[in-house]
């Protein structure tokens, strides 16, 4: 059976990426944030590890320089430690954020990164300071050494059941519930939302694939979907699906501190994995309301 220990593994994104891993029959260690704290719950050896976990809640977490630069030591703690129980792969949830405000569409996995938060400053950083370990580490490797693969998951807009309740999709559907005005950025920019249980299955996809691995390889993977659009065409759209009357009011907020992005994701990396999406926008937003309100743990 294949082990796998999940750093984060409470997380948005992480919970469910357990429930996969553990519906394909793997056995998986639960970590729910750095692996100090439950060291001695960790198995002696294991095949993949996948890391998400990342402190820092929300526009203020991400904006703090000393949070991020915790998740950067975390992260490599976690790396190292992965490297001693000779994982075969360390996947790694980085982030659109990484790319900053790339001109060229659509964005691939080589194009430039050029961070503007502090959040995707430090998930780029810490992606550079393992690559760096993993050379060291590799040109002292001994014969019968296992040294993991860097695996890179560039993650985009992922919603659904267990998202922060200050997301927009979260809180639109709030507003929309109650016939609530709502203030708006312009959200004139291309957009791509994947339904969390299409992303966790592309993870895991992603993380179990075969194939030739490169001790201490890198490779990058763009996690997304295929639906790109206007932002404001997915508000529309959500009003819709939950027969609204909200009054939209676009353009009374600024924007983020990336700013106005175009997030236009070239996934064909992920689709050559044999990916293709299982939810609609629509299909996601019906299963969150069978769901009820969301107050998961970020």
């Amino acid at each position: 059976m294949t082990r796998a220990v999940v750093t984060g593994a409470r997380s948005f994104i992480g919970s469910h990426v357990v429930r996969e891993l553990r519906e394909l029959g793997m056995e998986v260690t639960e970590l729910r944030h750095s692996f100090e704290e439950h060291e001695g719950s960790l198995p002696e050896r294991a095949e993949l590890w996948l890391h998400f976990a990342w402190a820092g809640r929300g526009p203020e977490g991400r904006a703090d320089r000393s949070i991020q630069d915790y998740n950067i030591s975390m992260s490599m703690s976690a790396l190292k430690k992965a490297r001693e129980l000779c994982v075969n792969r360390f996947v790694f949830a980085g982030s659109q954020a990484e790319y900053g405000k790339t001109l060229s569409l659509p964005v691939r996995e080589d194009s430039p990164c050029e961070p503007v938060s502090e959040y995707g400053k430090a998930k780029k950083a810490f992606s550079a300071m393992a690559r760096e370990y993993l050379l060291r580490e590799h040109e002292s490797m001994k014969p019968g050494d296992i040294l993991p693969e860097f695996q890179h998951l560039r993650i985009f807009s992922v919603y659904g059941p267990g998202d922060r309740p200050d997301s927009l999709i979260s809180s639109a559907m709030e507003h929309f519930m109650r016939n609530e005005s709502m203030e708006l950025s312009d959200c004139g920019q291309l957009w791509d939302y994947m339904y969390v249980k299409d992303a966790a299955r592309a993870i895991a996809m992603a993380a179990v694939r075969t194939g030739q691995k490169t001790p201490g390889g890198y490779e990058a993977i763009n996690i997304a979907g295929r639906d790109i659009r206007p932002l404001r065409s997915y508000v529309l759209e959500l009003r819709e699906i939950l027969g609204s009357s909200s009054e939209l009011c676009f353009g009374k907020r600024p924007s983020n501190i990336e700013g106005s992005v175009d997030l236009a994701p070239d996934i064909s990396k992920l689709t050559s994995l044999g990916f293709s999406e299982a939810y609609s926008f629509e299909d996601g937003i019906r299963e969150m309301l069978s769901y009820g309100r969301n107050d998961g743990d970020q």
